[in-house]
């Protein structure tokens, strides 16, 4: 009996001593490392100078592109259903105010249902007190019970009585169906096109009555001048709202900055926004030219890699569009969809993957980047989370890569060196 006893023992030992090595083995598959398309909506949040004194307006909108809802065939078209919520929460996180709707979208064809440029809006202003919020929008998809959740926190402490200045809004026309047409708004990456006459710009402060003047300066990343106004304004109020039409020519590089400085009564305030050059060909994701060529490293050539090192740093900009152009598969259309690819997952890897070097340097951020999404993940978790390692399969190249975390700190290291360069 002492003897069965001590088997038996033995046996759940050795089980027990499994467990604490190989922990929870599991088998995900694409949602680990695949934002669903219901989270592909976004969030704009844009304190305003308010009519009633003492206050601040929030000007709120969800853009949700049609092609982030599940349309389904109906009455020969195409419907969606979804739910969506704008929430005003208190530094302490409890709500405040919301609003709520419930929609269905009805398109006439399939085009329209993964269309990236059509979008519906869902506006609402909240009037608030100066102090420290939290905006949350939830979007739910009736029809594939999937949601989305984006968040914004806004500090407006410093926006009390006296000169106020809000950050200046870049109006830009989105494309609404459901909504009829076109809707001048406030656009969600302060982005301008590369060509553009004009840029409307929103200028919203708090003031005393009488005189005040506004100064608007747009400048290169270089701090060389593109455009300017310099005017005087009059005003009964103590607030103000300005749409005001800037004069722009055709312009350089990815990024410009706008300076806004507002004076009245011998005080001033100032408010800086960076603004994207939307340069046709060229990744939205990208913002600095050198960060973009850095980041090209895994899918360079030798003779790529050859030309770099000899070229002048002011025709590196240059080099790194002729590099893409060649990789273009759609040269006839203003989209170069490989490298929106590209370096969407290099986005990815920034927010995913970054532990102490930036996401896309690590050995994970290049095997997604270069692989996207694995189709199967196993993970195998080791006693207090340390020597815990991941393998990632790819069924459809029939490849695996397995990353190993040493110190358990989230540093994942091929357990074999991957060599890139390679053309992709």
């Amino acid at each position: 009996m002492d003897k069965r006893l001590k088997n038996i023992k033995t046996v759940l030992l050795i089980i027990l001593v499994l467990s604490a090595v190989n922990g929870q083995r599991n088998m995900r598959g694409k949602k680990d490392l695949k934002v669903s398309n219901i989270e592909q909506f976004h969030l704009l949040v844009s304190p305003q100078a308010s009519s009633e004194t003492g206050k601040i307006k929030l000007n709120t909108h969800i853009m949700i592109p049609s092609f982030s809802l599940q349309f389904v065939k109906e009455n020969g078209g195409f419907e969606s259903n979804f739910e969506a919520r704008i929430s005003l929460l208190d530094e302490d996180g409890q709500q405040i105010d919301h609003k709520s709707i419930q929609e269905t979208l009805n398109a006439p064809d399939y085009l329209e249902t993964v269309s990236k440029s059509n979008w519906f809006f869902i506006e609402h202003d909240f009037v608030v007190d100066p102090g420290k919020y939290t905006i949350v929008s939830e979007v739910l998809d009736i029809d594939t019970r999937n949601s989305g959740v984006r968040e914004k926190k806004v500090d407006l402490t410093k926006y009390t009585d006296g000169l106020n200045l809000f950050p200046p809004l870049v109006l830009v026309n989105y494309t609404g169906s459901w909504q009829g047409g076109e809707k001048l708004m406030a656009s969600y990456q302060n982005e301008i096109k590369f060509v553009q006459s004009f840029i409307p710009i929103k200028i919203t402060g708090n003031v005393s009555a009488g005189d005040y003047s506004l100064k608007i300066d747009l400048k290169t990343s270089d701090g060389e001048p593109i455009s300017s106004i310099d005017t005087v304004f009059t005003t009964s109020d103590n607030y103000f709202n300005h749409q005001l039409i800037l004069p722009v020519e055709e312009m350089h590089g990815l990024r410009a900055k706008l300076y806004v400085i507002l004076k009245q009564e011998g005080q001033s305030e100032k408010q800086t926004i960076e603004l994207k050059i939307k340069r046709p060909g060229v990744s939205s994701h990208i913002s600095d030219v050198e960060e973009a060529m850095d980041q090209m490293r895994y899918i360079l050539t030798s003779d790529e890699r050859s030309q770099l090192s000899k070229v002048k740093k002011k025709d590196r900009e240059d080099l790194f569009y002729t590099f893409w152009k060649e990789r273009d598969p759609t040269p006839e259309t203003a989209t170069n969809e490989l490298m929106e690819q590209y370096y969407s997952r290099v986005r990815y890897a920034i927010e995913h993957f970054t532990s102490f070097t930036p996401g896309w340097r690590t050995d994970m951020g290049m095997i997604y980047i270069l692989f996207g999404p694995p189709d199967d993940i196993e993970r195998i978790f080791m006693s207090s989370d340390r020597n815990a390692n991941q393998t990632w399969h790819y069924y459809r190249i029939n490849r695996s890569f397995t990353f190993f975390d040493e110190n358990g700190f989230g540093d994942y290291r091929l357990t074999t060196p991957y060599i890139t360069g390679r053309a992709w």
